[in-house]
């Protein structure tokens, strides 16, 4: 991890993107339930908030604290966004 603040750039960056293929899918895309992507769009958001508070809450100072920390958080993030895929793939279906 190179900062905190590359960390949360990727993060708006990563949901931001979510966020315009939803709106993709629900204004430009026929026969798509616009309150499954509401609720979707409300989930990446969500998950934004959720991440961004997480990047500054770690107020430890042993590094191998620290490094475990955001390794997690990294992981984390990674499997919440798998799982917008997936509910993003089910409104394709």
């Amino acid at each position: 991890m190179a900062n905190k603040r590359m960390l949360k750039k990727e993060i708006n960056y990563i949901t931001g993107e979510l966020l315009s293929e939803c709106l993709f899918h629900k204004y430009l895309i026929p026969n798509v339930d616009s309150d499954k992507v509401d609720a979707l769009i409300g989930k990446i958001v969500g998950i934004q908030d959720d991440f961004l508070c997480r990047v500054g809450a770690n107020g430890d100072k042993d590094p191998k604290k620290v490094k475990f920390y955001y390794k997690k958080l990294r992981a984390d993030f990674d499997s919440a966004i798998d799982g917008v895929f997936e509910d993003l793939a089910a409104l394709n279906g």
